[in-house]
């Protein structure tokens, strides 16, 4: 059974199905291999290093307008947003393709007119995507309140029921083994949880225990119905920590560890990729991978591929990140700008 298995899944990669979708990063799709049926992902990130919108764009935004290219992609995702709204989740989606469909500029705050009211002619953008946006809607299930890790499972659950049948069937010595038949054998479940220590805690749980119960039912479902996961995990303090920081006091990309996801070592332990959200600036570094950060300022992260269990870990990536509309771009090699203020705005 393992043999034929294996060579239904060698035919299909011949046939080119087991390509993942692109991240919209070509560097990052070169090293992981994009988006992938049955893979967890762990993406960490300190605070404001901005992981959220990096899942966004890239798990979520690039999948969905493949999608729109190609009638043999069939996308469902489950989201789990304990930090945003479901309103507000739609509106950074929203800002994202305004400013690729039209080339403007609308960060969430001003289609939610949070500052001042909006104008016509910037509504007029926003009621042109409508019909985008409601088709990003029919393929999006939101929970936007925390919940347990439990309560995850049976929601999980439920929604897998809707692109499969579970069925069960007994094996040696009376085992009761349950499968999953899916409607689509190339559809993408893709689910994801930001951030992770955000769950709601059972009675007698604390937010590690959540976590690892989470981590574990995820990986049932990773296994069992495909599930693509991807899980949003903060940093713990210890990357920063004088112990770890550099001669002139700095912490630095080399400070990122895999150790040093916070609250539970549980998800990363069992995803095959786990990639780190470096913020050199905020770090106060004038350079970091050969990139001049006195010139990029706030518009540079560094991906740092901190496991890989099918591939290269322990490699960085440049990207350019402009967080007004949520946009991720892969930088060229330091060597390759001669102009960094085409890295500096929206173009």
């Amino acid at each position: 059974m393992i043999v034929e298995s294996l060579y239904h899944t060698i035919n299909n990669g011949k046939e080119g199905k087991n390509i993942g979708l692109s991240t919209g990063l070509d560097k990052l799709d070169s090293i992981t291999y994009g988006i992938n049926r049955g893979w967890m992902t762990v993406w960490a990130g300190d605070s404001g290093s901005g992981k959220s919108s990096l899942v966004l764009y890239s798990t979520v935004y690039q999948p969905f307008m493949q999608s729109l290219l190609s009638n043999s992609i069939e996308l469902h995702f489950l989201l789990f947003s304990f930090e945003l709204s479901a309103e507000v989740l739609l509106t950074k989606l929203l800002s994202i393709y305004i400013w690729e469909r039209f080339n403007v500029e609308l960060s969430y705050e001003q289609i939610l007119s949070l500052r001042e009211p909006l104008s016509d002619s910037n509504y007029q953008y926003i009621e042109n995507s409508r019909d985008w946006l409601t088709k990003l809607e029919a393929c999006c299930d939101i929970i936007d309140k925390p919940v347990t890790a439990k309560h995850m499972y049976g929601i999980c659950k439920e929604w897998a029921k809707r692109f499969g049948t579970f069925e069960e069937e007994e094996v040696a010595g009376g085992y009761i083994k349950e499968t999953y038949i899916p409607n689509n054998p190339q559809q993408y479940l893709i689910v994801n949880v930001d951030h992770i220590k955000l769950l709601k805690t059972d009675t007698g749980n604390g937010v590690k225990q959540e976590i690892d119960d989470a981590s574990n039912y995820l990986i049932t479902f990773r296994n069992k119905c495909n599930f693509t996961v991807n899980i949003v995990q903060q940093l713990n303090r210890n990357f920063k920590s004088v112990g770890r920081k550099q001669l002139d006091g700095m912490a630095t990309l080399a400070n990122l560890q895999l150790d040093d996801l916070g609250d539970s070592s549980g998800p990363a332990q069992s995803a095959e990729v786990v990639v780190g959200i470096w913020h050199p600036f905020r770090e106060h570094q004038s350079t970091c991978e050969g990139y001049n950060i006195r010139k990029l300022l706030d518009n540079v992260r560094i991906l740092k591929i901190l496991k890989h269990r099918y591939g290269l870990a322990d490699r960085a990536i440049g990207c350019n990140f402009f967080g007004s509309v949520g946009l991720w771009k892969t930088l060229p090699k330091p060597e390759e700008i001669s102009d960094y203020s085409l890295y500096t705005k929206l173009q």
